[in-house]
């Protein structure tokens, strides 16, 4: 598989992922905010690239060692990065994926509201599970 492309909703952010697609839905608090809802996100082996549009990015420090990018035109969500760049995913909805991909990866299981549930069979990280992954080696 050779990646996706996609954009923003307007159109004035373009990206590129590059090579094999990993998704991963994160419960925590900030990504519900951040989203409405749980954040459903992919990664590439090769890593993202924005292809066009780069001046149209805005970039929003949500924690000490993440933030978080999003179109200044439309406004939409589009990335989530750790500080040093080494763990970089981007919003499924913004990139035309193959059929067939299923989530990976819950992360912040345990801070997951009761108002809805996850009942697949993927992984299902805890908060002190996901700070551990990032502590050691990066994302998994």
């Amino acid at each position: 598989m050779s990646g996706s492309s996609g954009q923003c909703l307007c159109g004035a952010v373009k990206i590129q992922g590059k090579g094999a697609p990993d998704i991963g839905s994160c419960h925590c608090e900030m990504c519900r905010r951040w989203h409405g809802g749980p954040a459903v996100s992919v990664g590439f082996e090769g890593g993202i690239e924005i292809t066009e549009g780069k001046a149209n990015v805005g970039w929003y420090q949500s924690s000490e060692w993440a933030e978080r990018g999003f179109c200044k035109t439309c406004g939409s969500t589009l990335f989530y990065r750790t500080l040093d760049g080494a763990y970089w995913m981007g919003e499924t909805g913004s990139f035309d994926l193959p059929e067939g991909l299923k989530i990976n990866r819950h992360y912040f299981i345990d801070q997951k509201p009761d108002y809805y549930d996850v009942k697949d069979d993927a992984k299902k990280l805890t908060g002190a599970e996901v700070m551990a992954m990032f502590a050691s080696d990066g994302a998994e």
